[in-house]
């Protein structure tokens, strides 16, 4: 089973110059977003070093953000009240994160990283906004709801525990045909998409038809 990490395209309806303007923020989020998740791999491997360089490119492409957004949020956003504290914690957080990684802290390090992501869905979402890394968020949720089956697959003969599997694979199959739809030109001009994404699509088919015949092995075998 595959899970991807992709950009950001996709955003709610909004009038001609308010999209403009929102999108070039969304962008230019996205542009710091990667190489935060980037930093987040590279803590988790272990690799301060090059988890390092990638907090520098995302605190510099956060910069952006702040210097043309900060005090001027786009559409609907500068309406919001919190949009500046924000805007300001996630450079904080980069800067503490960047400042931990310098120490050999890694836990601390990924500990100011984590935050960043929901705090922006967050935003997002209280100003009914909707861009595709949220759908891609969703999907990765629901791919660690159906991944703890991989090692401990439920008692079928338990009523209850196929009912919480059949809703977990169900909310899977959900997030990954939306997000497959949502994807913009962008996304699918990406040659990992065309490979990953339909291949994840037959392999959580196959994962709900194992469920349905009741066999451990084969849910086990189509979660790895």
């Amino acid at each position: 089973m595959l899970i991807l990490i992709i950009g950001l395209s996709f955003a709610g309806p909004a009038g001609p110059a308010a999209a403009d303007g929102l999108q070039r923020f969304h962008d230019r989020v996205g542009a710091a977003m990667k190489h935060v998740r980037l930093a987040q791999f590279y803590l988790r491997t272990g690799n301060l070093a090059v988890a390092g360089t990638e907090l520098d490119e995302a605190t510099e492409k956060w910069a952006a953000v702040t210097a043309v957004f900060g005090s001027k949020p786009p559409g609907k956003l500068a309406e919001d009240s919190a949009f500046k504290a924000d805007v300001e914690a996630v450079a904080g957080a980069l800067a503490a994160a960047l400042d931990a990684v310098d120490s050999d802290e890694r836990d601390a390090a990924a500990a100011q990283l984590k935050p960043i992501a929901g705090r922006l869905a967050a935003l997002r979402k209280r100003n009914g906004l909707w861009i595709y890394s949220d759908c891609i968020a969703a999907m990765n949720r629901a791919m660690d709801g159906a991944w703890v089956y991989r090692r401990k697959p439920p008692d079928f003969d338990d009523a209850a525990q196929v009912v919480e599997l059949d809703r977990r694979f169900a909310a899977l199959a959900h997030w990954y045909k939306r997000c497959f739809r949502e994807a913009g030109p962008r996304e699918r001009a990406d040659p990992a998409f065309e490979r990953l994404f339909p291949g994840s699509l037959e392999s959580i088919e196959r994962l709900i038809r194992a469920a349905k015949d009741k066999s451990a092995l084969r849910v086990i075998n189509n979660l790895r």
